[in-house]
């Protein structure tokens, strides 16, 4: 199975991806949950109706004034763009975080909000707006305010009717910063740009016209992380692979199909041929050799798992390790709809595995007969599954399952990777140190696409990612 967060994410404000909270993928301006999962809330309508009594309406209910929304002393109702909420108790000490908020309630920096929003979870009300991927209530087209009794509301016509803070504005299903401006150190606004040091907070640096935390040095990160060339603390998981990046390894030699799509991209295709340079699409979850039916993928997919493939079997051959072909999982049926749903049981979450976005894709491994989909790591507490590693992930080749998710980036249409959260921090060390040994290149090397849950934050990808990786390319 996968997480339901094949949307999971928040709006980026620097012009460059769209990630989903929690993520190591480097500053990002984090609005509020969109309405479709990554977008900006959107512009609200005026006819706001009669006013509901004072403190009445439950967080998640439609409303139109503040006066309206249940709330404590510490945690006052807010009407939110047409949705009842509450502010949060303080600032948010992270995305998502519930320790300034009622029980079923996520804190969530806005910009021109002191301290935050309390964001209602869809499973613990009944949501008048949209549930995102998220799983938090958010605004949607039809939910108004007023904007002369509610604090948060932007009426129709009004100032920053696009949806994006001050300094920004929208260019598609995102907002980016203005030019001279960029995204605030705590995520939360667009700031004009850093020249020197000073003009940031105190213990920050500006670096590249962005504050941010100053770079480690020898000895200055905690015990069991080290300094990577980056000059973040990583976890440390040992010497890289040995030798420099083969030079033949290219598109079009040793091997390596081109990722680029030119015609039919959007097509559902088998995945073909069932096993080439560095995979296998082998029968699993009730196929056969000749009834591969979970198996149809996006062409532009396909070429692009090829080609990652295809990379890591170059590049890595003599690597320690099983080597050889990796296994690929779940793609979506012939129809597009979701692998087991022509038996009555759909294998994965609504939303997920459709239209051959999606796929499920092994672990490279050590110690074990090959590279198929299975469990990296111990997954049993008291002797019940888990579905998630409660232990180290002893069985994970990080080096060539950093290397390929590396590669995957080569398509910027790479929405999202899902991996589990004590896979994450193994595969972003490896990563990071591969880029500064130029075994991979490129945006990848800044800010990344990898998502994981160290612990249960909601986002659906704290379960099920134990023995395979999961990928999502968009694309129309």
């Amino acid at each position: 199975m996968d997480g339901t967060d094949a949307g999971t994410s928040v709006a980026v404000m620097d012009g460059s991806t769209t990630v989903p909270p929690g993520t190591d993928a480097g500053p990002g301006m984090v609005v509020p949950p969109g309405t479709d999962g990554g977008s900006t809330i959107p512009p609200m309508g005026t006819d706001a109706g009669p006013p509901a009594p004072p403190g009445s309406l439950a967080p998640g209910a439609a409303c139109n004034c503040d006066s309206e929304c249940e709330g404590t002393a510490d945690n006052p109702g807010a009407c939110v763009q047409g949705v009842c909420m509450t502010r949060s108790n303080g600032d948010c000490a992270s995305a998502g975080s519930t320790t300034e908020c009622p029980a079923g309630s996520r804190c969530w920096g806005l910009e021109g909000v002191t301290g935050g929003v309390c964001w209602p979870d869809c499973d613990s009300f009944s949501c008048a707006g949209s549930c995102d991927a998220d799983g938090s209530c958010v605004p949607s087209d039809s939910t108004t305010c007023t904007a002369s009794c509610s604090e948060i509301c932007t009426e129709e016509g009004g100032p920053g009717d696009d949806g994006c803070p001050p300094n920004s504005s929208r260019m598609g299903d995102s907002c980016y910063c203005d030019e001279g401006f960029v995204v605030s150190a705590d995520m939360t606004a667009c700031v004009p740009e850093c020249t020197v040091d000073a003009d940031c907070g105190s213990g920050m640096v500006c670096d590249g016209g962005t504050c941010d935390t100053p770079p480690c040095t020898a000895g200055s990160c905690p015990s069991g992380t080290m300094c990577a060339p980056s000059g973040d603390c990583v976890v440390d998981i040992g010497t890289p692979p040995p030798g420099s990046p083969p030079t033949a390894c290219a598109i079009g030699s040793m091997g390596i199909p081109d990722w680029r799509c030119t015609s039919g991209c959007s097509e559902l295709v088998t995945f073909m041929p069932r096993a080439g340079v560095g995979y296998d699409d082998y029968p699993l979850n009730g196929e056969t050799s000749s009834d591969q039916y979970r198996s149809y993928v996006r062409r532009d997919v396909m070429m692009l798992v090829r080609y990652a493939t295809a990379m890591v079997d170059c590049q890595a051959g003599s690597w320690p390790g099983n080597g050889g072909r990796l296994g690929l999982g779940d793609m979506s049926e012939a129809d597009g709809s979701i692998p087991g749903t022509r038996d009555g049981s759909p294998g994965h979450p609504a939303g997920t595995h459709v239209n051959g976005h999606d796929m499920d894709i092994a672990y490279y491994q050590n110690g074990t007969p090959n590279n198929y989909l299975r469990s990296v790591c111990e997954h049993t507490s008291g002797g019940r599954d888990q579905y998630h590693c409660t232990g180290a992930p002893t069985l994970l080749d990080p080096w060539r399952t950093a290397l390929f998710l590396g590669h995957l980036h080569a398509n910027p249409s790479l929405r999202v990777i899902g991996v589990d959260g004590r896979v994450g921090p193994l595969v972003n060390s490896a990563l990071t140190q591969l880029c500064a040994d130029g075994w991979v290149s490129g945006a990848v090397c800044s800010r990344h696409k990898i998502t994981y849950e160290e612990t249960d934050m909601g986002r659906g990808w704290f379960r099920f990612h134990h023995h395979h990786l999961h990928i999502s390319v968009s694309g129309s």
